[in-house]
């Protein structure tokens, strides 16, 4: 038996919504922004309770959200790729090759590329 697509769309958004679960993805979407504009990832389920985050480990985030009145507890460490965390800087030689970059010597070119980095891992609740 084949199913109506849009009538089990229709189904789906005319449902009852809660009101609490509603609330908890808006503040989830504000916190991921908030966590994003200070280069920090929300790692944990749109709309969970337990929200986790990682950052890097110089990072003031998880004081930042604890002057935002959370309870913001370390929970491990991992690793991210991160684009752009290691740069190659080069110099150019008498024959105009590229040289890895001498100090005192002018940059000539930069490369950066994507370097597994150790970021620290902390969790609260959004409740």
């Amino acid at each position: 038996m084949r199913r109506n697509p849009e009538r089990i769309v229709r189904q789906f958004l005319s449902a009852r919504r809660d009101p609490e679960v509603d609330a908890r993805k808006t503040t989830f979407a504000e916190l991921n922004e908030y966590v994003i504009s200070r280069s920090g990832w929300v790692t944990s389920v749109p709309a969970d309770v337990k929200v986790t985050v990682e950052c890097l480990p110089d990072s003031t985030l998880p004081d930042e959200l604890r002057a935002r009145g959370y309870d913001v507890q370390p929970d491990g460490e991992g690793q991210r790729i991160i684009p752009g965390s290691i740069i190659e800087q080069f110099s150019l030689n008498g024959d105009g090759e590229l040289v890895p970059w001498i100090e005192g010597k002018p940059v000539a070119e930069m490369r950066t590329h994507a370097g597994i980095c150790r970021v620290k891992r902390y969790g609260f609740s959004i409740r």
